[in-house]
């Protein structure tokens, strides 16, 4: 097939305008080998221990490793690092947080600054770090890692960042790495348009061009907005990569971005870029994972010579999940595949010893039947903890069991998004956003519809009310928030729409003057599930209702 070959690889090295003049086989290597010999994007070999320290997150991934090696650090009851620790690397001002810094989070730990989360979850998932009987430290590749070149550091840490970490922690765009998956496709485009601050919709609709297949997740207006929280605020910033603002007119104009000094200083472009050819060994192990494949799936594979082993593991594994979805293959609960094994409730557990002893014999179970879970430190849970979300929340998880010979995997990620209650994020992030005078309320919260009044009326006449309700403050502070679980049922009218139930506190400063005030009691919010998202339609609480 010589002739058939020459003809796939030619076309796969024409530059593609969808791609902004790559082709395909750039791209390709762009992907999956981000930073890699083949890659155009690469990280410059004189990067010094200088400038590394000027990026935020590796900074403050560099400073934890040095304190873990001085001796392990004791973590809360929550498995969270100490208060004192997070107020002192936030206290050093490289990575200020918006909420924080505006009074409307209290920074009292780990839970209230993402970034630390973030710097924890990286080293414990790069086996940096270690955790141990609630407490945290370091290991012996943590500690060759801080030895490493700077260039090296930064490489390990940039790419584990958006392969293996969700970047769409608590962010409610949809639950999906599809979007971080382009993430080195971005960093191309920035050093090539980057300099010039540019709205962060002309990014997304060049990701739009090049990835048609984000449509179907992110529609509309929702990739321009997942984009710039996901990719901007919540990776590239963090590294001090880029800067992003946002004008405040009426209507709000779009943010805007512009690389840094940092990241030119850290990347280049590479145009000759060439991919290491494969070995022997390669080629042999490509060929043999071929010919199993083809016994397994009764097919034959044509593949060019020089396909990489990962693409050909990913591809394979596609078409296998394809024809699973295909065979419409039911779903079990986990809890059901292993038996009749009597465990010990959670209430029960009466300490550390008998925690381990439960995960030990509940972990036994699920191998028996070829499932895999993560250890607790991997799901940064104290053994305590991990046994109750083994108990509570993976037992109750319903999986497609393994097939024979195989075995399947569940991440903790999968497990708990499950249970992820998007409506209660809505409505925390609708209390927020209203109690946030400093920036314009995000119209798409909020339905098309809105009732008002007793009366349906247009999603901007519940704007001019909002806006009216916010300028009698000159500031609201949000004191507390917690959904209703055990409240009353309300059967919505449609599986379309939903109601949640919830308690609020917040104090107001009036602008006409006066002592501050204090609202707090029972509220309500009501969605409509609109274009595929849920939005609100109305919401009601003390001292505030539409």
């Amino acid at each position: 097939m010589p002739r058939l070959d020459s003809s796939i690889r030619g076309l796969n090295e024409e530059p593609r305008d969808d791609f902004e003049g790559l082709s395909s086989s750039q791209m390709r290597q762009l992907l999956y080998f981000f930073l890699g010999p083949g890659s155009l994007v690469k990280v410059r070999d004189d990067l010094d221990a200088a400038t590394l320290a000027e990026l935020p997150l590796p900074r403050f991934a560099t400073d934890l490793l040095n304190d873990l090696a001085k001796g392990e650090i004791k973590l809360t009851a929550k498995g969270n690092l100490p208060g004192k620790l997070v107020k002192d690397y936030y206290a050093t001002g490289r990575l200020p947080d918006y909420a924080i810094e505006r009074g409307i989070t209290k920074l009292t730990g780990e839970d209230d600054y993402l970034p630390m989360q973030t710097v924890k979850h990286l080293l414990l998932q790069l086996r940096w770090i270690k955790k141990r009987q609630n407490r945290l430290s370091i290991t012996a590749k943590g500690k060759k890692a801080l030895r490493l070149p700077p260039a090296d550091f930064f490489r390990e840490m940039f790419v584990a960042h958006f392969t293996g970490f969700n970047l769409g922690w608590w962010d409610m765009y949809p639950d999906t790495s599809m979007l971080q998956h382009f993430a080195p496709y971005l960093t191309f485009l920035l050093l090539v348009l980057g300099e010039t601050k540019r709205p962060i919709t002309d990014y997304s609709s060049r990701l739009r061009r090049a990835f048609p297949m984000l449509n179907e997740d992110y529609p509309g207006t929702l990739l321009d907005r997942a984009t710039e929280t996901r990719l901007f605020e919540r990776y590239l910033a963090y590294y001090g990569f880029v800067e992003v603002t946002r004008e405040r007119y009426n209507p709000p104009q779009p943010a805007t971005v512009v690389v840094t000094d940092r990241f030119r200083r850290v990347f280049h472009l590479d145009r000759d870029a060439r991919p290491a050819p494969p070995s022997e060994e390669e080629q042999y192990e490509r060929q043999l994972k071929t010919a199993l494949f083809d016994a397994e799936m009764g097919s034959q594979t044509m593949i060019s010579d020089d396909l990489p082993l990962e693409m050909l593991e990913a591809f394979q594994q596609q078409i296998r999940e394809l024809e699973q979805q295909h065979s419409g293959a039911p779903t079990v609960r986990i809890g059901d595949l292993i038996g009749d094994i009597k465990l010990v409730p959670p209430r029960e557990i009466t300490g550390l010893s008998m925690a381990r002893r439960e995960i030990s014999r509940l972990t036994e179970a699920l191998r028996a039947q070829r499932i895999l879970v993560q250890e607790a430190e991997a799901a940064e849970l104290d053994d305590i903890n991990f046994y109750e979300y083994l108990y509570n929340m993976l037992l109750n998880h319903e999986i497609v069991p393994p097939p024979p010979g195989t075995k399947r995997m569940v991440p903790f990620h999968e497990v708990f998004l499950a249970n992820f209650d998007p409506l209660e994020a809505l409505t925390e992030s609708f209390l927020l956003a209203l109690f946030d005078l400093d920036h314009t309320f995000p119209a798409d919260l909020l339905a098309r519809e809105m009732r008002l009044d007793n009366r349906v009326v247009p999603r901007q006449r519940a704007l001019e009310h909002l806006r009216k309700w916010r300028k009698e403050y000159t500031s609201i502070t949000p004191l507390a928030f917690e959904v209703v679980t055990d409240g009353p049922h309300v059967e919505p009218p449609s599986d379309r729409q939903a109601i949640k139930f919830y308690l609020v506190a917040y104090e107001v400063v009036r602008r006409a003057g006066g002592a501050p005030e204090t609202f707090e009691g029972p509220g309500v919010m009501e969605f409509l599930l609109e274009d595929d998202e849920w939005r609100i339609t109305g919401a009601e609480f003390p001292g505030f209702a539409f």
